[in-house]
């Protein structure tokens, strides 16, 4: 397969957490041939899966989708598993096969999101700084992924204690997953003190940038995925340099200078 070495080898730019938030669509057209060259070489010497695996992973998105479109119809909390099979098209068995409850299907998506990113991260650069290498990764899964489902689901979870509970539990998977990605990647040098603060500061800024975006986003908004990561985008860019700049505001936008 043909290497991209303009793209592969390139380092990500540095710019100040305010020029994050304007650029992210910017950021997103220059990353796609890095993102084109990581999928290929993912999968390049990978089997194609078989049917019976094929129909698995269906079933899990079928429940999946059924978990959140129910969600946003009657509200979580409001539905029953037997409510999401019959709208998957699966029976109730089939459900507990795949899910021990209607929060963990909806909050399904959280593991699905993180399998993505640590896949790319797996495929940055090795002697690539850190931060930009966690930057780059949320860019490319994000561009895959959008981020709305994941915001709403977000909201929802401020007003249904069940889907709450979930919700960390799967934050909880994240932080350990994340610490091993990045222990792979930097070695039996960095301390389980060092690996433990870098990964609960990440997901700390993550959460409040959605935070931020939940209170001030309107449900309607047509835009709430691209916005929030644009958020998120700020955030982790703040934290890479340090907070270093005083001029940006909470959402990575520049204070009036009013």
């Amino acid at each position: 397969m043909p290497r991209t070495p303009e793209f592969r080898d390139a380092k990500l730019p540095r710019h100040s957490a305010a020029t994050e938030w304007s650029r992210v669509s910017l950021l997103h057209s220059v990353q796609v041939p890095l993102y084109a060259w990581t999928v290929l070489s993912a999968t390049d010497s990978v089997e194609p899966l078989g049917r019976r695996e094929q129909n698995k992973i269906d079933t899990r998105r079928a429940i999946a989708d059924a978990a959140f479109d129910l969600a946003q119809s009657v509200g979580p909390g409001a539905f029953t598993v037997d409510q999401i099979a019959e709208r998957a098209g699966v029976s109730r068995r089939t459900f507990f096969n795949y899910f021990h409850s209607a929060e963990d299907a909806l909050t399904v998506r959280v593991d699905g999101f993180l399998d993505l990113a640590i896949e790319v991260f797996g495929k940055l650069p090795q002697d690539e700084p850190l931060f930009d290498s966690i930057i780059s990764a949320f860019i490319e899964t994000t561009r895959m992924e959008g981020l709305s489902q994941h915001g709403e689901l977000f909201r929802m979870a401020a007003v249904n204690p069940e889907l709450l509970r979930a919700q960390l539990h799967s934050w909880e998977r994240a932080e350990v997953r994340i610490v091993d990605a990045l222990r792979s990647r930097l070695g039996s040098g960095a301390s389980d003190l060092y690996l433990n603060s870098l990964v609960g500061c990440v997901l700390s800024c993550t959460k409040a940038a959605m935070r931020d975006w939940a209170s001030d986003t309107p449900t309607s908004g047509d835009d709430s995925g691209t916005d929030l990561e644009a958020r998120i985008l700020a955030v982790l860019t703040m934290l890479r340099d340090g907070f270093a700049d005083p001029g940006v505001g909470s959402t990575g936008r520049p204070r009036s200078s009013s």
